[in-house]
């Protein structure tokens, strides 16, 4: 902001028109990071602020959905803009990995085994468990209680989901939903989607919103969202799927042939410092990937692990996601 304040006046100074020089205003090439996102503002922006005051570097930052900025690195890959993609489901990025070239960072000891890619594709960020939420003031008895719960026809048009085809944490949600339960799993997306009744939460929707001020009765959420939203208030409670669930990292992954790749390594390494952990933990209520910074325990009651297969996941999202698609072109 102050680097946009300081344009700004320089060309009201000068009344400069279309011949200004940006360049005499941009870095040097070498001081440069371009970042693609998918984490909230409130996540991202506080620790590229702390980046650019620790490095001097400059970075340009573009926010979006998972799967349209995993598209967009695509069509760019001939000749790519983006340095880091910071953010997404691993089992996004790994179905992407063809993008990315393969870095290990020195802190890479210091990590849960979760967030280490074998290949260093990637790199996980934060340990992120996905579960359930409701609204106890609407739901005060029978609330749910797993995957399962998602395809019983008492909850049909009342469950708050994000459109995977948006969100890389939706496809997780889903991936896990169709491990989980027994049946073939494309007939299961089906049931799930027609008891959704057409209706998605948007890139931008916020699905514990939509839940407390009870345009949705249920949603499945991140679990940071739904411990951010719990906070003093009382309309939004959180449970762990009885069947488990899958606590996959989000991750960041070196462009390949990326203009300022050095830089893009030096921030991997910047957030997986003790400092960038901490505030993870403390301010955005997420697990960190460091295993040497703690976490809160008593927040982890009811907590179980599923035998999530990251590879299957990461196989098998193009077929789901057409398959979705089509749904959602089909509907009425």
């Amino acid at each position: 902001m102050k680097r946009l304040w300081a344009v700004v006046i320089c060309l009201l100074l000068s009344g400069c028109g279309g011949g200004t020089d940006w360049d005499g205003f941009a870095p040097a090439q070498d001081a440069r990071l371009v970042i693609y996102t998918s984490h909230e503002e409130s996540v991202y922006a506080p620790i590229i602020q702390e980046f650019e005051e620790r490095t001097g570097l400059w970075v340009q930052v573009e926010a979006g959905g998972t799967a349209a900025l995993l598209e967009r690195l695509e069509k760019e890959s001939g000749a790519p803009v983006c340095d880091l993609m910071f953010g997404g489901g691993v089992d996004s990025l790994q179905a992407g990995r063809d993008l990315f070239a393969p870095y290990v960072s020195p802190m890479a000891d210091a990590l849960d085994p979760a967030c280490r890619c074998p290949d260093g594709s990637w790199t996980g960020f934060s340990l992120l468990p996905v579960v359930l939420i409701y609204n106890p003031m609407l739901v005060r008895m029978n609330p749910p209680e797993g995957w399962g719960s998602l395809l019983d026809p008492a909850w049909r048009g009342r469950i708050a989901f994000k459109d995977p085809l948006a969100s890389g944490a939706s496809y997780t949600a889903l991936a896990a939903l169709l491990q989980t339960l027994p049946g073939e799993p494309l007939e299961t997306l089906d049931a799930f989607y027609q008891n959704l009744n057409g209706l998605v939460v948007d890139y931008e929707g916020d699905v514990a919103v939509e839940v407390a001020e009870g345009r949705y009765t249920i949603g499945v959420a991140l679990e940071e969202v739904a411990l951010l939203a719990a906070e003093g208030r009382s309309d939004i409670a959180l449970l762990y799927p009885e069947e488990g669930t899958v606590r996959l990292p989000d991750g960041m992954a070196v462009v390949k042939n990326a203009p300022h790749g050095d830089n893009a390594r030096l921030f991997i390494d910047f957030c997986l410092g003790e400092d960038v952990q901490n505030y993870l933990v403390n301010t955005c209520r997420r697990r960190p990937a460091r295993v040497d910074v703690d976490w809160f325990p008593a927040e982890t009651e009811g907590l179980r692990l599923l035998d999530y297969d990251l590879d299957r996941a990461a196989r098998e999202r193009e077929a789901i996601l057409d398959r979705w698609r089509r749904l959602r072109e089909e509907a009425p």
